[in-house]
């Protein structure tokens, strides 16, 4: 140590700068191959657009090397975390969309509807108003049970949009041109 220089000035001079985690900083991997860029950050943990996937990590897997802010994964190793992710939510949302299970809002404050039928595509809810269907990706399993991404009055205003006339019809016509949209749509 120099004499006479503060003991925590000494250290953080010595110390190497920490990875740069804000949003659009491109993130390498261990190997240094691109994974991609940042896409929002608090603090504790850091969204990196993986492709076209978000993967949210820890701030602490993060490193800073001669090439910019990396992981301590290669690429094919976050990859396949995401996919067995992916694929074990999938798995539980499968087993929760079953005929009669309750469907919570966005918040899990309040059931919105009923699992009628669930296929790959799509989901048929019961509701007070009648049936609607929506796409499978509208539902998630979340520590309150199955939910969908609407909250309750998010999803009262879809179903009443979805019941009505105009509406009806001009959901049907997209049915036929865009089997995969997002849209609300009575139940046939």
């Amino acid at each position: 140590m120099a004499a006479g220089a503060p003991a925590f000035a000494q250290a953080s001079a010595a110390a190497p700068a920490g990875p740069t985690l804000t949003v659009g900083t491109t993130v390498y991997d261990s190997e240094g191959q691109t994974i991609g860029p940042i896409a929002s950050s608090d603090g504790a943990t850091v969204v990196v657009t993986v492709g076209d996937k978000p993967a949210a990590l820890p701030a602490s897997a993060f490193m800073q090397t001669d090439k910019g802010t990396a992981i301590t994964l290669t690429l094919a190793q976050l990859t396949a975390a995401l996919d067995q992710q992916a694929a074990a939510a999938d798995a539980q949302l499968t087993a929760a969309l079953q005929p009669g299970a309750d469907i919570k809002g966005v918040n899990g404050g309040s059931v919105v509807g009923k699992v009628k039928t669930a296929d790959a595509q799509g989901v048929v809810v019961t509701t007070a108003q009648g049936d609607v269907r929506l796409p499978r990706k509208a539902f998630f399993v979340a520590a309150h049970g199955l939910s969908t991404s609407f909250s309750a009055e998010q999803f009262a205003a879809a179903v009443a949009e979805a019941k009505t006339p105009d509406a009806a019809a001009t959901d049907d016509a997209a049915a036929d041109a865009d089997t995969t949209s997002d849209a609300a749509k009575p139940a046939n």
